[in-house]
């Protein structure tokens, strides 16, 4: 038993240091879009839409902790909800810059996220926060699957009165280490 357990192949923790690049797809939900109508708070829940983009960052790793930042850009077609008996639609294209710090198992990186979002609809923007969890899984030659969830919350200053936009998204994503 011990002669089998020694010839059996041991799997190495992954290499998570340096650059990676890839595309999204993401699945929005939760969207709420609130403001201030006539002195009364007024909140409508927009419908599901999808978005896609792309994302790139960079990874360093100390033994299990992986530390790093990412820039992801994605657009966000169709979202649209109504607010005070007014029917709004806007495609977003989504700016998100995260800071990452996660813990590694085998071939896995199970991390957390936080961050600044910007909402552009082209015309105006809505700047605010984001965080979220994700885990990466290594499929090995530098190719790498992964799933993240995350929260924005941000606010259109420009508009009187300013309009809050709350974005949840779930997307699966794939990148390539350099």
């Amino acid at each position: 038993m011990l002669a089998l357990a020694t010839a059996l192949p041991t799997h190495a923790l992954a290499d998570w240091n340096g650059a990676y690049a890839g595309l999204t797809l993401g699945s929005n939900f939760n969207t709420e879009v609130s403001t201030e109508l006539a002195g009364v708070e007024v909140t409508s829940d927009a419908d599901d839409t999808t978005s896609v983009g792309i994302f790139g960052g960079i990874n360093v790793q100390n033994g299990d902790f992986v530390f790093g930042g990412e820039l992801a850009l994605s657009q966000a077609s169709d979202v649209e909800a109504e607010v005070g008996g007014e029917t709004i639609s806007d495609d977003f294209s989504i700016l998100d810059l995260k800071g990452r710090a996660g813990f590694a198992v085998d071939n896995l990186l199970f991390y957390a996220v936080a961050g600044f979002s910007r909402l552009s609809d082209g015309d105006e923007n809505a700047n605010g926060l984001n965080f979220g969890v994700g885990a990466d899984f290594d499929l090995g030659n530098n190719a790498i699957i992964s799933a993240e969830y995350l929260t924005r919350r941000t606010t259109f200053d420009d508009e009187d009165p300013e309009v809050d936009v709350d974005l949840d998204s779930i997307s699966i994503r794939a990148a390539l280490k350099f």
